[in-house]
């Protein structure tokens, strides 16, 4: 009985663009998914938070899946990384870096535009960018006071 590592790379017949595309959109995906099932803020939650992650990782392996999946089925376009330490390790074990940097760089620029389409266009904060953009750059939170008294409470950061 053998052991076959999932080889995380592109499929003949997709460029380095398409495969960047995929897995920066399913890194998107999954990113807003965890954002907005951990969000303390959020007071319309109800269901399961980790089944909602689970089905969205399923929707991004889904998306990177190729129509017949050929010989022996599976992940085709890109491996779906969506996940750097996933796709390093499935390369170390395979010995197969080629476009190694589209699982580095899709997954990054992924998380980063998920992180700004939530913060502030889907749940945007009551307080001022310009407050927020202190807390970026100072990075000294003992400065402002959390508005939470208990875990369930709206969590808003406001300078002291």
């Amino acid at each position: 009985m053998g052991w076959n590592a999932q080889d995380v790379g592109l499929a003949p017949g997709v460029n380095s663009g398409q495969g960047l595309g995929i897995e920066i959109i399913g890194t998107l995906q999954l990113v807003l998914c965890v954002l907005a099932t951990t969000d303390r803020r959020r007071r319309d939650l109800g269901g399961s938070g980790p089944l909602a992650i689970g089905f969205s990782v399923a929707l991004g392996h889904l998306l990177a899946v190729s129509g017949g999946g050929g010989a022996g089925g599976g992940i085709d376009y890109t491996g779906c990384g969506i996940n750097p330490a996933r796709s390093f390790g499935s390369s170390v074990i395979t010995h197969n870096f080629q476009d190694h940097w589209i699982f580095w760089v899709g997954p990054f620029i992924g998380a980063a535009l998920a992180v700004l389409i939530y913060d502030f266009i889907l749940a945007p904060r009551s307080s001022d960018l310009t407050d927020r953009v202190k807390v970026w750059t100072s990075g000294q939170v003992e400065e402002y006071d959390l508005d939470a008294d208990d875990i369930n409470s709206r969590v808003e950061m406001k300078p002291k």
